[in-house]
């Protein structure tokens, strides 16, 4: 025992101090795909053909990248380097429309939380990937409670409704009930590239992603999410921070 109290004296506090204070992913993270400017036209349309989840977009409005639908295969930077490459960013969630009016629209929805937050988190389909990053969140490294979030078993308590998933027919009332059951100010956050957009997924037993069903505020892609991406989501939706990206999702 007294061999593992010296050595957490010596390593100190892990705790990552985000969002109070900068932190980044590995230097191996692979995440979403951005679009090099100035690339090759012949070359982001060859990347827009390799993507499996239609992600990027090539039409006359000049190329645009789906954030929402993308889940990190790296596909188009395999075949077209010169105009794709993974961005090692973690904070990338969405919000639809204009940034400014949604960020201002979640912070007068929250004021009166306070300051602990109640979430009740919905798998509506997934495949236990993205559970996993959440259930990060309450390690002794990332320590959300630290920021006054709180996981709730009933959505009568909820302030914030987590969705993780592509939404299947058998989960879609469920999560609307869920939904319906929480008390007003409520924000609802997509968690994953397939609660986001519905990625790659669909069929006869595939109802979409989570915005079909219920009210989605903010989208976090990724496939999964690191559990930074999800506490800045998380912030997002709370207005607290502002979000990077805006997008029409369809």
């Amino acid at each position: 025992m007294s061999n593992w109290i010296a050595r957490g004296l010596r390593r100190g506090i892990l705790t990552t101090r985000y969002p109070h204070a900068a932190d980044a992913m590995p230097p191996r993270y692979r995440g979403a795909a951005e679009i090099i400017a100035g690339a090759p036209v012949s070359s982001l349309a060859a990347g827009a053909e390799a993507c499996l989840s239609r992600a990027i977009l090539t039409d006359g409005h000049g190329p645009q990248l789906l954030m929402s639908r993308c889940f990190q295969c790296g596909a188009c930077t395999r075949v077209a380097p010169d105009a794709f490459v993974l961005s090692p960013r973690f904070d990338v969630a969405i919000v639809d429309g204009h940034v400014a009016d949604v960020r201002a629209q979640l912070a007068a929805r929250v004021r009166r939380l306070g300051r602990s937050i109640m979430i009740r988190h919905v798998d509506a389909g997934s495949d236990a990937s993205c559970e996993q990053e959440i259930s990060a969140l309450f390690n002794p490294f990332y320590d959300v409670n630290r920021l006054g979030l709180f996981l709730t078993a009933t959505p009568r308590h909820a302030d914030v409704l987590l969705v993780s998933g592509v939404v299947t027919h058998a989960m879609a009332e469920p999560l609307l009930r869920a939904f319906q059951a929480m008390p007003n100010p409520r924000v609802v956050v997509a968690v994953g590239t397939a609660a986001s957009s519905g990625s790659i997924f669909s069929g006869p037993d595939i109802a979409g992603p989570a915005e079909r069903i219920v009210p989605v505020d903010v989208a976090i892609p990724g496939a999964p999410p690191p559990p930074l991406s999800i506490i800045h989501g998380l912030w997002v939706a709370l207005g607290k921070t502002e979000a990077r990206y805006r997008e029409y999702r369809t």
